[in-house]
């Protein structure tokens, strides 16, 4: 095979390896967000690679929580986890400044 056709071939892999790279990246912090307890805030709400789709929300403690719908979570919202679990609690501030149980959500593997 001539070097030539072997460069034809690299828009293939340039983009299986961004589709692997984002894939693995997305699974590291899955496995992260589930093994870890948390009992944080969320300090940021970013774009991430997927257009729009969906969010990542970090916490205090630089924990990314990535969920599909933008309105979700909010800068501000308290969060709480046990360890070893996808299911986490979303506490509000209310108008008087004092958190309230907003919403739980449930992100299993």
């Amino acid at each position: 095979m001539k070097l030539t056709n072997i460069w034809k071939l690299f828009p293939v892999f340039l983009i299986a390896g961004i589709i692997i790279f984002f894939g693995r990246k997305g699974n590291i912090e899955r496995n992260e967000f589930y093994k870890s307890g948390i009992n944080s805030y969320i300090v940021e709400k970013k774009n991430n690679w997927s257009g729009g789709r969906s969010y990542d929300y970090i916490t205090a403690k630089s924990i990314i929580i990535t969920l599909m719908n933008s309105d979700t979570l909010k800068v501000g919202d308290s969060i709480s986890k046990e360890i070893n679990t996808g299911n986490f609690n979303v506490y509000r501030k209310n108008e008087l400044g004092l958190y309230r149980f907003y919403k739980n959500y449930d992100i299993s593997e």
